[in-house]
């Protein structure tokens, strides 16, 4: 967990559950701190019925609309981002 008044970089944003998950074990077991969530970057629809998507109920089951991100220290940035690389979760 990163303070209230540490200055944070951003090293890890997409719609990738899995490797978010991966993500934020290999930062743990390197000892790096970070702050992580997710969260839904599309505005609900409104109305009795429309908050039912259809493409929820098929074979697959509810479809994650999530975006998740990691911020680490600004100080453990590089080295971060350099576990991240070597692990194949960072690509921008």
């Amino acid at each position: 967990m990163l303070g209230l008044f540490t200055k944070r970089a951003l090293i890890f944003e997409r719609k990738d559950k899995d490797g978010w998950k991966k993500a934020k074990e290999l930062l743990k077991e390197n000892g790096i701190r970070f702050a992580s969530g997710s969260y839904d970057n599309e505005m609900p629809p409104v109305g009795c019925g429309a908050k039912m998507d259809p493409r929820d109920y098929g074979k697959m089951g509810r479809i994650d609309r999530l975006n998740y991100e990691i911020e680490v220290a600004e100080e453990d940035k590089e080295r971060a981002m350099q576990l991240l690389q070597e692990a194949g979760l960072y690509d921008f």
